[in-house]
């Protein structure tokens, strides 16, 4: 059972590059003998390597045998030639507990990118043939059979997505075909938004035109942060939460595509606010969303900027804090963004002084990204709060 998983995860998650030669090695930073294009290994074991992402997909382990004691290094880079470690310039390091060279090697690379899709390499040599005659397996990151479609450059053409709305417990799952393709830094590039302020605009996302409906995807569970089932909903997957756990790492979705009867990726537990606070002449804290509430609401004075302050837990490399006064689409209505990290910002009167008189809507949002290249799950996850402004 063991031998079988260890295979399945061969096939499902790498792909040794091949070349007219055979297998293929990558260059090494600017060694150009530790370019190898052989047929046959004479120390690495193809066969025996296994490679799988961890948790959140920062972290991968690499597993390999040799067929006598060698030393090792791992190096990694992008597939994507436009990104970044590049393959003349990898990230390198040397295997764990080389104290002495040894014939089983189990290693974890850190710090990489879940956004990115890597070529992953394997450098080995021994003593009697020493490192200059040292030999190199490069392992090919793909999608497998997550759903998520790929084509030969290693752009998606299509992708699973996901919308989670954290006050409301609900996550939204589709598939949408990108055209024209994307590379995986031009999913995220195109998703992020511009700091500053402008009129709310009412429009559809790049993300909303591209939908398939559920496209193929069923059976959908998920356990750990958000436990629940999704459900067919207007021809996409619709899961409600009854509860969930902050502060807990593990995310696990499990499904079903046309392809293949189970799978199972590990989604990153979304960015959260944990306190929020608007002020003018006084300060309001706005609480947790409470659906069965009355919503509150302050004065407006036009004579002080509105100050807002946030504090969060979890967040991602991609995230926006999102401020909107009014309602999108009329007059004297506000959308601004800021930096999270900030932590503060403030609108100056002249950006809300066209808000009509009365009651007028203030929400303010936590939006995260994230893009699990190797599994082609695009997640937008938003947690808010919101309360009235009353301008007189």
């Amino acid at each position: 059972m063991a031998g079988n998983r260890k295979m399945n995860s061969i096939r499902c998650l790498i792909g040794i590059i091949l070349a007219a030669g055979g297998l293929f090695g990558c260059k090494l930073g600017t060694q150009p003998s530790t370019v190898n294009h052989r047929t046959s290994y004479k120390y690495l074991i193809p066969s025996e390597v296994a490679f799988t992402r961890l948790g959140d997909g920062t972290s991968a382990q690499i597993q390999f045998s040799t067929r006598e004691d060698a030393s090792c290094e791992i190096f990694y880079y992008s597939q994507d030639p436009s990104g970044s470690p590049s393959e003349n310039a990898p990230v390198r390091s040397s295997c764990s507990g080389l104290d002495k060279p040894r014939s089983e090697f189990n290693e974890t690379v850190t710090g990489i990118n879940a956004e990115t899709v890597y070529n992953f390499g394997i450098f080995v040599w021994t003593a009697t043939d020493t490192k200059e005659k040292g030999e190199v397996l490069v392992i090919r990151e793909s999608t497998g059979e997550s759903g998520a479609v790929r084509n030969r450059n290693g752009e998606y053409e299509e992708i699973m997505m996901a919308r989670f709305n954290a006050p409301l417990r609900t996550a939204e799952i589709q598939k949408a075909r990108l055209d024209p393709p994307m590379t995986a830094s031009d999913i995220i590039g195109r998703s992020s938004s511009n700091l500053g302020c402008s009129p709310a605009l009412d429009e559809l996302t790049w993300t909303g035109r591209s939908g398939l409906g559920k496209g193929g995807l069923a059976s959908l569970a998920m356990r750990g942060f958000a436990t629940g089932e999704a459900t067919e909903k207007d021809s996409r997957l619709l899961a409600v939460f009854n509860a969930l756990q902050f502060g807990n790492p593990e995310w696990e979705w499990t499904y079903r595509t046309p392809d293949r009867e189970n799978v199972l990726v590990k989604i990153r537990p979304p960015a959260r606010l944990t306190s929020v606070e608007v002020s003018q002449r006084t300060r309001t804290t706005l609480p947790e969303v409470k659906l069965s509430d009355a919503e509150a609401f302050i004065p407006l004075d036009r004579a002080y900027p509105l100050t807002v302050a946030w504090q969060w837990e979890n967040l991602p490399a991609k995230a926006f804090i999102h401020l909107r006064i009014g309602k999108a689409g009329e007059t004297g209505s506000l959308y601004c963004t800021f930096d999270p990290k900030a932590g503060r910002a403030s609108v100056e009167p002249v950006l809300f002084s066209g808000l009509p008189p009365g009651k007028q809507s203030l929400v303010l949002e936590l939006e995260s990204l994230v893009f699990h290249a190797t599994t082609g799950w695009f997640v937008r996850s938003i947690d808010w709060r919101s309360i009235k402004l009353e301008k007189s």
